[in-house]
This record gives structure tokens, sequence and C-alpha cells, in this order.
């Protein structure tokens, strides 16, 4: 292996383990009567609404380009039709 895969595999474990963390608070926030990151989230959304459109534009992006996948991966190019 590489240094860019390792970096690449340890940034994405980080990720990951930012994303867990932030859900095991959600959890314990709503279980526990604490004040959620989503209350957080819903205040920023009303005050911002311009900016947070476009941010919600461009993840979606993101995701739709990371799931899509390349033109030819569904077998295009093999001569099969969906």
């Amino acid at each position: 292996m590489n240094n860019a895969s390792v970096l690449f595999s340890g940034l994405v474990t980080a990720l990951l383990g930012v994303v867990f963390l932030l859900l095991a608070f959600e959890t314990w926030a709503l279980f526990s009567g604490q004040k959620p990151i989503s209350d957080y989230v819903h205040a920023t959304v009303h005050a911002y609404p311009g900016p947070a459109f476009v941010v919600a534009v461009v993840i979606g992006m993101l995701i739709g380009h990371v799931l899509w996948g390349p033109p030819g991966a569904l077998g295009v190019r093999q001569g099969r039709s969906l």
C-alpha cells in the first residue's frame, strides 16, 4: 500500500468516527432531554435560508455524483440495456 491510500483510509475512518460520535450525541440528547444538534441546524437554516439552500444543493450534487457512478458503470458499454 502506498501513502496516499493509507492517508485516504485514515481520513475516511476519521470521518465515519466523527459521524458516529455526532449520532451518539444526538441519541443521548434525545433520551436525556438535552437540546439535540438538529435543533441548532433548524435554527441556522431558518436564520440563513439562502446559504442553507446552496449547501444542500452542493451536498446533494456530491452525494449524487458518488452514488450515480461513471456513465458506463451499469453495463451500458457492454451493450446491455437496463
